[in-house]
């Protein structure tokens, strides 16, 4: 997989997608741009090198309530590059005047497209020979001269605009690119031990897949729960939890997923931490033991016994990797079993990874520091999982129909 930096971009038109996918407010303001200030040093590279840098990027989905225009994003990107680097905005996709506006373009000039998302086919799954034929693909290639894919956090989908030019055009990862795929690759490939994996969050078939891949494969030497994880992992073992836990779990259609815990338990229970004491609300956060259960609260969060057992393991590790919050850390009270978990991997001399929006969102309000934090969430647990994620698949591929590099 080839590197921006491994092209001569002096006078080349860079197609450059990245995730600019904000959270809104709403009135569909951005009401974070951390994504957009991610991708600062990619932009800034190509335009330093005098390439013509052409943004493409998407934000929600048609028919979602944050499905809206990049005009505000290209505002915010100008913000953030500072008045050296001259930002401009065209509210279409591709097309005749895009082609000509593309072609007035300035050295490091930045152009930033419309939603590619209002593409028809844009967010179909296909190969890259199959999106090639798409007049969106055919339009920019007459103009463009390297494709350039920064979008690790959208690297999971076969999307058009992620695969479909590496066909066509000369490829590269953008920094972030290679930076979020070096990174997992370190703790994939050949981890530092003890490894340790933190699996937290309501999403348990994602969670339980991951902690198999990395017990089965000797990545992780442990995994510790948190979250709806610890809870369906509790299940599996006969502890009753209580009606309200209960009722939340049967709401969101959890309760499927006992099985799975059942069967990862039965191989791997010896390496599976689950938490011993649990945070519940009443008239405040209030903490209770595993003898103690049932309980006629729901449970929020970790409780003190367990946080000191995580921290204590966390802090012993030489890499650790979390995915996923401890419990409602939406709510300062709840929070805390995920801050002290945060806070063990930032003391730890060894190596730690976090990714996701959340994650970064509470590690940038604490002042949190660690290892790496990465901006993507999907395409990370399918990384973690051993899974091809097909936008990478498709810059390696690239390598092999244009090995030389323009």
């Amino acid at each position: 997989m080839r590197s921006l930096l491994d092209f001569d971009l002096n006078e080349k038109i860079c197609l450059t997608r990245v995730d600019f996918n904000c959270p809104l407010d709403d009135n569909k303001n951005i009401q974070d741009f951390t994504r957009i200030k991610a991708h600062a040093d990619t932009i800034k590279a190509i335009s330093d090198n005098q390439g013509k840098i052409v943004i493409i990027a998407h934000q929600g989905r048609p028919g979602s309530v944050d499905f809206s225009s990049l005009a505000q994003h290209a505002e915010k990107l100008q913000l953030v590059l500072s008045d050296k680097y001259t930002v401009d905005f065209i509210g279409q996709t591709h097309g005749l005047d895009v082609e000509q506006r593309i072609g007035q373009m300035n050295l490091g000039d930045i152009l930033v497209l419309e939603n590619v998302r209002q593409v028809k086919g844009e967010i179909l799954n296909k190969t890259p020979q199959e999106h090639a034929t798409n007049e969106y693909i055919k339009s920019l290639s007459r103009v463009g001269e390297i494709f350039i894919n920064d979008a690790f956090s959208a690297a999971h989908r076969s999307h058009m605009s992620l695969v479909g030019f590496t066909g066509i055009l000369p490829a590269a990862a953008g920094l972030i690119m290679e930076r979020e795929v070096t990174n997992l690759q370190r703790v994939v490939d050949n981890p530092q031990k003890p490894c340790v994996f933190v699996l937290g969050g309501v999403k348990p078939e994602d969670s339980f897949k991951v902690a198999d891949h990395v017990l089965r494969n000797d990545i992780a030497d442990v995994v510790l729960t948190g979250g709806v994880i610890s809870e369906i992992l509790l299940i599996a073992m006969d502890k009753s939890l209580g009606e309200p836990t209960m009722s939340f779990l049967r709401k969101k259609d959890l309760l499927k997923f006992v099985d799975p815990a059942k069967s990862l338990l039965s191989e791997f229970s010896d390496k599976i931490e689950i938490q011993k004491d649990f945070a519940v609300d009443e008239n405040g956060r209030t903490n209770y033991d595993m003898n103690d259960l049932p309980l006629n609260a729901s449970i929020f969060d970790i409780g003190e016994k367990t946080i000191e057992l995580y921290t204590e393991i966390i802090q012993n590790s030489s890499t650790c990797v979390f995915n996923g919050p401890m419990g409602r850390f939406e709510d300062p009270e709840f929070a805390k079993g995920t801050l002290e978990v945060f806070k063990a991997m930032s003391k730890s001399q060894g190596f730690s990874l976090a990714g996701g929006g959340h994650s970064i969102s509470i590690l940038e309000k604490n002042k949190i520091k660690l290892s790496y934090m990465s901006t993507a969430g999907g395409a990370m647990i399918r990384f973690l999982m051993g899974k091809t994620l097909p936008a990478i698949e498709a810059l390696y591929t690239n390598t092999q129909l244009f090995p030389k590099s323009v």
